[in-house]
């Protein structure tokens, strides 16, 4: 396990849009972001400057569906032998999952900023907030749901948007609480998704 705040970002990373690829004989991380999370993108690179393998840059993706070409600031980190755990935890037969032993992993305030940074959203209706989930299986989101609780004391439920994709619900209750807690790691160019 790499030291704070290196572990919580990696974790936080890992449950949103981060990826580990194999990289010659070890592990590394891409980050990828949209073009108006640069400055996003720079604030972690600052907090991973220590194993980063090159400062963000931007990229043109093409979407093979819609033909349709997108800006994105992407950086790396070096391949180091310290994130075979990581891919243990998190990788099963190339797919990305929820580690059964989230609960050890998710502990702190930072990791869960940076998880809702890269995956969560303010709801337009209501007061609430939502994590994106739909990549994890049912099970897991359920895991994502008590490890909340039993670490944050964060109440949250499981919604379906689509069959067999769910996301993870934060009430107008609980949202504040969540908000307050994360508060402290939130860059102002990531403010907006506070309430």
């Amino acid at each position: 396990m790499l030291p704070e705040p290196l572990h919580s970002v990696i974790v936080g990373s890992l449950l949103g849009d981060a990826c580990l690829e194999r990289n010659g004989r070890h592990w590394r991380l891409r980050f990828d972001h949209g073009w108006r999370e640069e400055a996003y993108a720079w604030w972690k690179f600052r907090l991973l400057h220590t194993i980063a393998a090159s400062t963000p840059r931007w990229i043109e993706v093409r979407d093979r569906r819609t033909g349709r070409i997108y800006r994105h600031v992407r950086f790396d980190s070096r391949s180091i032998p310290e994130l075979e755990a990581y891919a243990g935890w998190f990788y099963e037969d190339g797919r990305k999952r929820v580690p059964p032993i989230i609960d050890m992993l998710l502990t702190s305030s930072l990791a869960l900023a940076v998880w809702y940074m890269d995956d969560g959203h303010r709801r337009a209706d209501c007061r609430a907030l939502r994590l994106n989930t739909q990549g994890f299986l049912c099970e897991e989101v359920d895991l994502l749901i008590r490890t909340l609780h039993r670490n944050f004391g964060i109440a949250a439920r499981r919604h379906r948007v689509k069959d067999n994709q769910w996301v993870i619900y934060l009430p107008v209750q609980t949202a504040q609480r969540f908000c307050d807690l994360i508060r402290p790691h939130i860059p102002p160019e990531m403010g907006y998704k506070l309430l």
